[in-house]
């Protein structure tokens, strides 16, 4: 089965597997980053999130049961 390794875990990268999906791709997907959660929209980050104004479910690209 082919496998795709996508270096990054960011807005690029869960764009990436998002669209792997979407266009038919059924083999394993695999997100190397460095960050604990899923990916996240990173200029919310910087302004919402550290306002106490957003939460990280507000944050996430897809929900993390997407990236299972």
């Amino acid at each position: 089965m082919t496998k795709v390794l996508i270096i990054g875990a960011g807005h690029a990268g869960g764009s990436a597997a998002a669209l792997l999906r979407q266009y038919g791709f059924h083999g394993e997907i695999v997100l190397a980053g460095e960050e604990a959660a899923a990916p996240y929209q990173r200029p919310p980050l910087s302004k919402a999130w550290l306002k106490g104004e957003a939460g990280l479910e507000d944050l996430l690209l897809r929900p993390e049961s997407f990236y299972a």
